[in-house]
């Protein structure tokens, strides 16, 4: 924005003392810890609140997602699914800079040395986030759909068997109580859905929400307190103090929005304003798909009924059963930042996650799923598989937090109190080492 321009612009006097960029789970939570700790919040974001990523969510809060994106062997799982144009793993091929630069250091992460590294600190806040989504359905503040039934993981190859009995020795290792089960055990756990498996993982202390819902709960109740929103407002630029080092206010083209402090937590859309800032975020956005039912599609005679979700192993496809229906949700498609704003959605991805969940769900009625139903959004994917939460070096009152790719939802209330401590220096729940910005420099 010229100077002009800025002058022109009409003007906001009241000074925040934090400005929160994007309403999604990240930024609402955020906004709600702030809020606690006494600080006078706005929420700013070009769309509506919880539209984004968010709302196609398939609302697990996974601590049985200990395992980085960048894990060992995902490279080679990767190249061979590039083949395949219905797989759930797909890189657009791009010659886009900043993704090749971010493609390269992803390949130098899918090590066993940092996936090991990693395992303790990923648990460890997703069992942080548990405990506050726990504390939060308790409260009466607002109300949420929330269950704990855990996570199943479903297996049709022996070699999808053999991993997934690899990963609960390593969550057993860690102190998760996962355990393997036979079909005669999914039976019983859920009598009214026919399964073509061979056996599944079972994770109880996961547990479920339906993401659209909690925010918009959360975002009215905090509006009633007097935080404010600013929906469907973009930002185009920023001013800076005298010397550079802080953030004076964030510019819209309705004017300054002024606070002391700035949280930059605008997901897949973080580094086109961390350009405007200044300083290079390798995150990209990794586009998703889901489609929501109010009953699922079932051949005549059938039933398709669950009270605990799973995931779909080989295939990659989650099943979430809420309250108001169920929601089938996968695929990752890296090397779209150019049609980032497209909400276009591949026919591939669309047949290749029908055609997966029928292999594992033979009562499924696919010829009455509808393509145009389906949603699409971007994950903000870091190349390490860690979610960015921090301060930023050379901006003093900016905190980055973004980069959560398929675990936003999960660590979303853990973020946004991680935020609030960071900001009101407090001491932090967790070490924040493997989370800080500055491991990218």
């Amino acid at each position: 924005m010229t100077v002009q321009q800025m002058k022109n612009a009409p003007k906001d006097t009241a000074v925040k003392d934090v400005a929160v960029i994007g309403g999604g789970i990240i930024g609402v939570c955020s906004a709600y810890y702030l809020h606690k700790a006494g600080k006078s919040v706005v929420v700013i974001d070009k769309d509506e609140i919880g539209k984004a990523c968010s709302f196609g969510n398939a609302g697990y809060i996974t601590p049985s997602h200990f395992i980085p994106l960048a894990a060992s062997g995902m490279i080679q799982k990767g190249l061979k699914w590039m083949l395949n144009p219905q797989s759930p793993f797909y890189v657009r091929p791009s010659l886009n800079v900043d993704f090749l630069k971010w493609l390269l250091s992803f390949a130098k992460k899918c090590t066993p040395q940092h996936t090991l590294a990693n395992q303790q600190a990923i648990l460890d806040i997703n069992l942080k986030s548990l405990e506050l989504y726990q504390a939060l359905h308790l409260e009466a503040e607002f109300d949420f759909e929330f269950h704990q039934n855990g996570l199943l993981m479903l297996c049709n190859t022996q070699q999808g068997l053999n991993d997934e009995a690899t990963t609960v020795a390593a969550a057993n290792k860690l102190g998760l109580k996962a355990k393997m089960l036979t079909p005669k055990d999914l039976q019983q756990l859920e009598p009214d859905i026919q399964l073509d498996v061979i056996g599944a993982s079972f994770y109880p202390e996961d547990a479920h929400i339906a993401p659209y819902e909690f925010i918009v709960a959360m975002k009215n109740y905090l509006a009633a307190q007097g935080v404010e929103f600013r929906q469907r407002t973009e930002i185009t630029g920023f001013t800076k103090d005298t010397t550079n080092s802080k953030i004076r206010s964030a510019i819209t083209a309705d004017g300054e929005i002024r606070a002391a402090d700035f949280v930059l937590a605008n997901g897949a859309w973080s580094p086109k304003l961390a350009k405007q800032l200044g300083f290079s975020l390798p995150v990209q956005p990794g586009k998703g798909i889901c489609i929501s039912f109010d009953s699922p599609p079932v051949k005549e005679g059938a039933k398709l009924e669950c009270r605990t979700p799973f995931i779909l192993s080989e295939a990659k496809v989650a099943v979430s059963p809420l309250d108001n229906g169920i929601r089938f949700g996968g695929t990752m498609e890296l090397g779209v930042l150019s049609s980032q704003e497209s909400s276009g959605i591949s026919l591939n991805r669309i047949k290749g996650l029908t055609k997966s969940a029928a292999r594992y769900l033979p009562d499924l009625d696919t010829t009455q799923v509808k393509s145009e139903e389906f949603w699409s959004g971007f994950r903000p994917c870091s190349p390490d598989g860690l979610p960015i939460i921090g301060r930023v070096d050379t901006l003093a009152n900016l905190t980055l937090a973004t980069g959560h790719a398929m675990m936003g939802l999960s660590l979303g209330p853990i973020t946004g109190k991680l935020i609030s401590e960071i900001i009101t220096k407090e001491k932090t729940s967790l070490d924040l080492t493997p989370f800080s910005p500055s491991r990218f420099r």
